[in-house]
């Protein structure tokens, strides 16, 4: 400290901003559990923070939940937006994420429309247990992708979030659960 009174301030003078993340950045491997473990459900969850994160970041003006409901539609948007982002980050992008993209939703849709028709069908039944397996294809495709949406969150291995919460293991737990009962479900069908 100075004895000068009028000497001017040496603290710095401008309010240092602390960016909020623009991007949910998960580590793979819990994306794919949750995921997989809540029958698809969580991409919803995953959908709707990277929304939500990106218009806090952004001050874009867009409905976040409307964007989870729909995430089929918004999807290859969400992509879009991470690879400019983690681009202009300065990380080195070689990954296609548009044929991922489009395949979740195919797969997402289809499973969705084989499911409506086998229960409007009875000539369709027996391929609604096949639709199942649209949930593990997705949440495979889903953590394929997510190192793009880490790379644009400044986070490439979703480290900062790698371990499960007790809200996790609230969905994990009656996954399995659920998985199990479903699968003796099939057994029971397929021999009686």
């Amino acid at each position: 400290m100075t004895d000068n009174l009028y000497a001017p301030p040496t603290a710095p003078l401008t309010k240092e901003t602390k960016t909020s993340p623009e991007f949910y950045a998960i580590s793979r491997r819990k994306l794919l559990i949750l995921t997989l473990l809540s029958y698809g459900l969580y991409a919803s969850v995953w959908s709707y923070k990277n929304w939500s994160l990106y218009k806090n970041a952004n001050q874009a003006r867009m409905w976040p939940l409307a964007r989870a409901l729909f995430f089929v539609l918004y999807i290859h948007e969400l992509y879009g937006l991470a690879h400019k982002r983690a681009v202009e980050n300065g990380q080195k992008i070689d990954f296609d994420f548009d044929p991922w993209a489009t395949a979740f939703v195919v797969l997402t849709v289809g499973a969705r429309l084989v499911d409506s028709a086998a229960a409007q069908m009875q000539s369709w039944l027996p391929y609604k247990d096949l639709t199942l397996l649209a949930i593990p294809i997705c949440a495979y495709i889903l953590q394929r992708v997510q190192r793009l949406i880490n790379c644009a969150a400044g986070d490439p291995e979703g480290l900062g979030n790698d371990r499960f919460t007790p809200w996790n293991y609230a969905v994990i737990v009656p996954g399995v659960v659920l998985w199990c009962l479903t699968f003796l479900g099939i057994w029971a069908t397929y021999h009686r």
